[in-house]
């Protein structure tokens, strides 16, 4: 039956009645938030905490801030000074970066190789003295002097420029993490990947999406998600079934193939790596077994793959319990 302009609401949208659901497009720019103010958006908008991102490990702020030290600069005898991030040592007390400076000519033929920063990030460790804030992680940033003194502003300013990232990626997270977040929230509402970017989300879903909407467009610096309704029709059901279909069977061949590359490199099977695998194949079954309701598939088009994983998982475990 065609839908007439009376049963639009008032807002343009199509009653939930008469939907299977929504295609999702999101996009998250590169505005630090603070892991604080998402917490809050999330409380706000009635979203499920435990979908929030871990607090930012310091170590890992070090890695990004000076892993993004790949600055270029031209000097005054038509040469150009490059900057790259290179691992020197990690232990449990620090870890060990340093800043090499290439100089490379016209033809981007290397000249001269030297070090020009080191970066050391200390660990957290236990203080002698407690309160006397020796033990807290805390990052070092040396500039090397013995590189010609033309240079010398520039090579500072590379360590400033790391020092200036750190303290945002410490206390921010980037795009990419929140980017992550918006990914596993839309797996934790069951969604499938129609295509790169875009989601299908079912009606059932429909006010949990609407807050997780709610909180991306509420981010601000250009964070925006959209949604499209998708009629409850023939036609609409096979084409978000043969993208599950083919999302489904790829989940289980993925886990397939990782449980054979276990059997095939490892003497023995711990419990917990078992139960990693036996928990990726229930996510993949319950997933399945609710689209099969949603969808009104009348067969399960994920059969034959699931029994495959199926007598892989139990090979496993006959492994493990050698």
């Amino acid at each position: 039956m065609p839908i007439q302009l009376a049963e639009l609401l008032d807002d343009g949208d199509i009653p939930t009645s008469l939907l299977l659901g929504r295609l999702v497009l999101f996009t998250i720019t590169d505005q630090p938030t603070p892991r604080s103010v998402l917490e809050a958006a999330f409380l706000q908008h009635n979203l499920n905490p435990t979908m929030l991102p871990p607090e930012t490990k310091p170590v890992d702020a070090f890695k990004k801030a000076t892993s993004e030290a790949k600055e270029k600069f031209p000097l005054p005898d038509g040469t150009t000074a490059h900057f790259l991030c290179r691992d020197v040592a990690s232990t449990p007390e620090y870890v060990k970066r340093q800043i090499t400076r290439e100089i490379k000519d016209s033809r981007a033929k290397r000249l001269s190789y030297d070090k020009a920063i080191d970066c050391v990030f200390y660990r957290a460790t236990p203080s002698a003295t407690p309160g006397d804030g020796k033990g807290r992680e805390r990052l070092a940033i040396t500039v090397d002097t013995g590189l010609p003194a033309a240079e010398h502003d520039l090579i500072k300013q590379v360590g400033q420029d790391i020092l200036n990232r750190y303290a945002v990626y410490y206390n921010n997270l980037d795009g990419n993490r929140l980017r992550a977040v918006v990914r596993d929230y839309l797996k934790h509402l069951n969604a499938i990947e129609i295509k790169g970017g875009v989601y299908f989300v079912h009606v059932a879903r429909d006010n949990e999406l609407a807050n997780l909407q709610a909180l991306v467009n509420n981010l601000g610096g250009g964070c925006q998600m959209n949604t499209i309704p998708m009629v409850d029709v023939a036609r609409e059901r096979e084409m978000v079934t043969a993208a599950f279909e083919r999302e489904a069977a790829q989940a289980l061949q993925d886990l397939t193939r990782d449980i054979k590359e276990i059997r095939s490199t490892r003497k023995t099977v711990s419990p917990s790596a078992y139960a990693k695998v036996q928990d990726r194949y229930n996510e993949v079954v319950a997933k399945a077994n609710e689209h099969l309701v949603t969808l009104q598939i009348s067969q399960d088009i994920t059969g034959a793959e699931a029994e495959v994983a199926l007598e892989e998982l139990g090979l496993l475990r006959e492994d493990m319990l050698r």
